[in-house]
């Protein structure tokens, strides 16, 4: 039988990392008319990394606490619960986002892709 202190030391000698969540990165779409909804997890922050920098962000309610760098709006939660929504102004586009405050298991990093950099147009002569 293991002592109480055995694990304990074991515990405090393990590697913080082994216990860390990994980051998770994914994409999103830009939108104006559907806002995409953004979970940002108490105690951590959340990434959003445009194709360039935003001009303006206006959130709706100060729920949330923005930080631009570069191409990232950096977003923390200030309170235990809440929603609000965010628009950010960039070039010639608008994207709309609806920002709500989980527990666990918020995004970590968000990749905004814009669906009109995706077409292009054919000449037919």
């Amino acid at each position: 039988m293991i002592s109480l202190a055995a694990l304990i030391f074991s515990l405090l000698s393990t590697p913080v990392h082994l216990f860390a969540k990994p980051v998770t990165e994914k994409s999103i779409q830009c939108d104006d008319k559907v806002p995409r909804t953004v979970k940002v997890s108490l105690g951590r922050v959340t990434v959003v990394n445009f194709p360039f920098r935003p001009k303006e962000v206006v959130p709706g309610e100060s729920i949330f606490d923005f930080r631009q760098i570069k191409n990232d709006l950096i977003i923390k939660a200030l309170r235990q619960s809440g929603s609000t929504n965010v628009v950010v102004y960039l070039e010639e586009r608008r994207c709309a986002f609806n920002l709500i405050t989980v527990r666990s298991g918020g995004d970590d990093i968000l990749i905004v892709k814009d669906p009109k950099e995706s077409q292009y147009e054919v000449d037919f002569k």
